[in-house]
């Protein structure tokens, strides 16, 4: 189960992402995953962010990987994206039903990773709409 907080998160993932296949999920998934503080996952990244954005890119070209908004692409303004946010409070809220108190937002948990497989080229519209989102 690795660094999951909760086993829920952890069956949550490898169903969405693997099927249920643990050995698909253990190589290829895993390392787009770090569950250290999203505050130095974000330092990290603005070190590394224009880098990257150039290797997508080379790889993928100036097209929206996400494609989620109506308005896709209508403003040709691209981003990076992790395609796992950094942090987010979606399974608290869907998996364990938290509900926040008066005033104040869900907490959130950390999952992404800084990994090339974790980032994707997103048009702002996209990006802006997915925020902390899963969306897989």
């Amino acid at each position: 189960m690795n660094n999951f907080q909760y086993k829920a998160d952890y069956k949550f993932f490898l169903n969405k992402l693997a099927k249920g296949n643990i050995l698909l999920f253990k190589k290829k998934y895993l390392k787009i995953f770090d569950f250290r503080d999203p505050s130095l996952k974000r330092k990290e990244f603005n070190k590394i962010r224009n880098k990257v954005f150039k290797e997508l890119i080379l790889k993928h070209g100036k097209k929206c990987q996400l494609n989620i908004h109506p308005d896709c692409d209508k403003v040709k303004i691209y981003d990076v994206d992790h395609y796992i946010p950094l942090s987010t409070n979606k399974l608290n809220k869907e998996l364990r039903k938290i509900v926040a108190e008066k005033g104040k937002k869900v907490p959130s948990q950390s999952f992404g990773s800084n990994d090339i497989s974790n980032l994707r080229i997103a048009c702002k519209k996209c990006n802006s709409f997915k925020k902390h989102k899963v969306i897989i």
